[in-house]
């Protein structure tokens, strides 16, 4: 039978007692949120407009095309759920995951894998209610892989190689990734320079630390680089599948930093995106980079072609 309400709200004590989430204020404040608004039936209002408002203290003026805090903080949560299933929760009965793509959380009972989807049940118990075996018709990509991934939750499969799993193929083992020098533009001062270079280490930092992925230490990437080199020979020469390019503009105090992701075999992009700031936010951009990048190597249709390049 689906987990009840108070089944679900256990579980979620014992994710934000646990270690992981206990000294983390604004991820449990998130987690929470989207739980208790899908338990009361109101998971179509898990819109990243109203979670950035109500959850990130943003004011009315709130862009979500410009400032990218729920997805990036959406792509910590859901790494920091993968990582508390794979250790201190392997034997929880109730699995809580955040789809890829969207905020109404999936529940999985470890007791036959049974997933639940993010709404009441038709009979308005305050609980979620059960997936369907078949996906609804307009169910997206990102939402299979979410499903999917709850369900290798339930059966107690996450390893550091979830992450680079994509449907169909093999884990990609040990994704190596190196971060390449952030350019600025031709007319950038020495102070450009010097926050290109900060963030080039920063994001190199947060994805380190993270440690799901084999980071290529800076300076061997700074060094290689230099040289005018093609994108598959620099990542021959690094042993790399993935290099990571940034480049900074300024306009006034604002910063743009437009980061992609290059297959090191193909020499495609994978994946882009901007991120906006300040000077004076650097530390921030760094890990709004940082997680964005981890949540993008994540991504299904992304490792899939990782490992095709291989």
């Amino acid at each position: 039978m689906p987990p009840t309400a108070d089944d679900v709200r256990h579980q979620l004590d014992r994710l934000l007692a646990s270690s992981g989430f206990a000294n983390a204020g604004r991820m449990s404040r998130f987690l929470k949120f989207v739980v208790e608004k899908t338990l009361a039936g109101e998971s179509e209002r898990l819109k990243e407009y109203v979670i950035g408002i109500e959850v990130f203290d943003r004011d009315a003026s709130y862009d979500p095309r410009l400032d990218s805090i729920v997805r990036v903080e959406a792509a910590r949560l859901r790494a920091k759920l993968a990582e508390y299933y794979a250790g201190q929760g392997r034997g929880d009965p109730v699995v809580l995951s955040l789809p890829k793509g969207g905020y109404a959380p999936i529940v999985t009972l470890t007791s036959g894998a049974l997933v639940v989807n993010g709404a009441p049940r038709a009979n308005g118990a305050a609980a979620l209610a059960a997936a369907q075996l078949d996906p609804p018709p307009r169910r997206t990509h990102a939402t299979r892989w979410a499903w999917t991934f709850g369900a290798l939750l339930a059966a107690g499969a996450v390893t550091a190689a979830v992450v680079a799993w994509a449907p169909g193929r093999a884990p990609v083992p040990e994704l190596r990734i190196a971060v390449l020098p952030f350019s600025v533009g031709e007319d950038a001062d020495s102070g450009g320079e010097a926050l290109a270079r900060q963030l080039t280490e920063g994001v190199t930092a947060e994805l380190v630390r993270a440690g799901r992925f084999r980071v290529i230490a800076s300076s061997a990437a700074r060094a290689e680089s230099t040289q005018t080199l093609r994108p598959r020979e620099i990542a021959a020469a690094l042993d790399a599948d993935v290099l990571i390019q940034a480049r900074v503009r300024a306009a006034g105090d604002t910063l743009r930093v437009e980061t992609y992701a290059v297959s090191g075999e193909l020499e495609e992009k994978l994946w882009v995106e901007g991120f906006s700031g300040t000077a004076g936010d650097a530390e921030t951009l760094e890990h709004n980079i940082a997680a964005a990048v981890l949540d993008a190597m994540a991504d299904a249709a992304v490792t899939r072609k990782i490992a095709i390049d291989r």
